[in-house]
């Protein structure tokens, strides 16, 4: 049976090896390989007045890295640029040939993408275009001939860093290039949302920014996040992933990456509501558009050995990844989800825990692929598709993963005491895992069923102290006076903020 002193032991133990405690440990701008050299090359194209261009990406990350540039450049008085995030359906993924035709420019810049952007890096030399590329993502063994930041290629302290906290970096290397006084300690909280959306590990250089902008965001200086707040009553890493990520990653899969990026970028709370509707609007139809395909797919879903592949043609690609994710957790395996396009199957990859996904690809050796991304998601090309299934082999990801479970608890220890000390080691997500419990007995005294469907039950249980409430989600539980074996989360209601017993498993 744990003890109070146990589970501060065991918490303790997750951050060790941290060097890295508050923002005054953050490393200098001038360690990220390239940022100096950078920040020298935009501070001049600002000084002389040259055009630049900021080219972004669709999903939650590659939105707010282009909206904290804006912010930025805005915030610095300068003029002479254009931000653009790609079309996912018209233009692809990434920086490309008819961006650059179409948005002429002096010095390009790239955030969270074009680290294999080998023909555009050419065609900007031909061109005289300076090529800045910000990118968190794995490079290929040939780089594009561009000025490159990228923590994965220069050996920076943290390689698993998003884009935006890239952005970020570059943007503090520009603000000492200039001399500037701006603060860049709010910019923190979009990066933050990025961090969780992108489900970079809650360590390190992560933990320290996320748990500055997560103090930040209980009174946030964005009128976005201003009304967010008003919205869901607590913005922290569950609000984050459960909420705000998909609402502005549904902007990008809908080919419309533009209403997310107006809305972090709204002047005041009343415009902010009326992006958010938009965005909300987008977010519904990226619904119905899943549920249908997830239906589809039920009879296009084929089990290999180690993977699981689903295709079919003129399939939604704005929901690809997202049905990935779900058969990979269906089915406890990687799961890749195509569309028949061109004649290419293009698709998304999702990875289980153990399993790197981009490694596994690489070692692969099938004819005619494609792709890039992280070791837990992938976007790729396929020329031809049977049997994919079959020769999948997942190759192990090395991890140094956190038991979740810390062990058996009793009733007594579920106190405000160890709710405040639960706290002090959160945010918890990949990498810092939330701590979950076991218990063998709790009583019940109250019981009943919530939500539209009644499909959630929502309980009172017994302590010696006052009674405790406890949900139970995506489950209809019949009445019954105790409940055994459980499996829980010990944390705070969002509402009441009282304690709350979040039931994972029970028996």
């Amino acid at each position: 049976m744990l003890t109070f002193e146990d589970i501060a032991y065991k918490l303790s133990k997750r951050f060790e090896n941290h060097h890295f405690n508050s923002l005054k440990d953050l490393p200098q701008p001038s360690t990220l390989a390239n940022i100096p050299k950078a920040s020298h090359l935009i501070a001049q194209a600002i000084q002389n007045g040259e055009k630049i261009l900021i080219v972004g990406d669709y999903d939650a990350d590659g939105i707010l890295s282009t909206a904290l540039m804006q912010i930025f450049f805005h915030s610095l008085g300068v003029k002479n640029f254009t931000c653009i995030i790609p079309n996912r359906f018209s233009d692809g993924y990434g920086i490309s040939a008819s961006i650059i035709e179409n948005n002429p420019a002096n010095l390009i810049i790239t955030v969270d993408n074009g680290i294999t952007a080998i023909e555009v890096a050419e065609l900007c030399k031909q061109k005289g275009q300076t090529l800045i590329i910000t990118d968190h993502h794995t490079p290929k063994d040939t780089l594009p001939n561009a000025l490159i930041i990228n923590p994965k290629v220069s050996g920076f302290v943290q390689e698993e860093i998003c884009g935006c906290f890239v952005a970020w970096y570059l943007c503090a290397g520009i603000k000492q290039a200039l001399n500037s006084t701006f603060n860049l300690a709010p910019l923190l909280e979009l990066v933050a949302i990025a961090t969780i959306s992108d489900v970079m590990p809650l360590t390190h250089l992560n933990r320290i920014i996320l748990t500055k902008a997560l103090s930040s965001l209980k009174a946030p200086h964005f009128a976005f996040a201003q009304y967010l707040l008003s919205k869901y009553k607590k913005i922290d890493e569950e609000c984050i992933g459960y909420y705000i990520a998909p609402l502005i990653n549904a902007s990008g899969r809908m080919g419309e990456a533009q209403v997310a990026l107006d809305f972090i970028l709204s002047p005041n709370l009343s415009e902010a509501k009326v992006r958010y509707d938009a965005l909300q609007a987008l977010n519904t139809q990226r619904k119905t558009i899943q549920a249908q395909l997830q239906e589809e797919a039920k009879n296009h879903t084929y089990i290999g050995e180690e993977c699981v592949v689903a295709y079919g043609e003129e399939w939604h690609e704005g929901v690809l990844g997202i049905l990935a994710g779900k058969l990979s957790t269906q089915y406890n395996k990687s799961a890749f989800v195509f569309t028949l396009k061109n004649g290419l199957y293009q698709g998304s990859g999702r990875g289980v825990s153990g399993v790197n996904l981009l490694k596994s690809l690489e070692l692969m050796e099938w004819e005619g692929i494609e792709f890039g991304g992280h070791s837990k998601a992938v976007g790729v090309k396929l020329e031809k598709i049977e049997g994919f299934h079959l020769h999948f082999k997942a190759y192990p990801q090395e991890e140094n993963l956190q038991e979740s479970l810390l062990g058996e608890v009793s009733i007594e220890l579920l106190t405000p005491s160890l709710l405040s000390l639960l706290r002090s080691y959160s945010p918890y997500g990949e990498g810092n895992p939330e701590p979950l419990f076991f218990i063998k007995t709790l009583e019940i005294l109250e019981h009943k069923l919530i939500g539209e469907g009644k499909n959630h039950t929502s309980l009172l249980i017994k302590s010696p102290y006052k009674p405790i409430k406890a949900l139970l989600y995506h489950h209809a539980l019949p009445p019954t006076p105790f409940l055994h074996n459980v499996i829980f989360a010990f944390k705070e209601d969002n509402y009441s903020r009282k304690p709350l017993i979040l039931i994972k498993s029970l028996s």
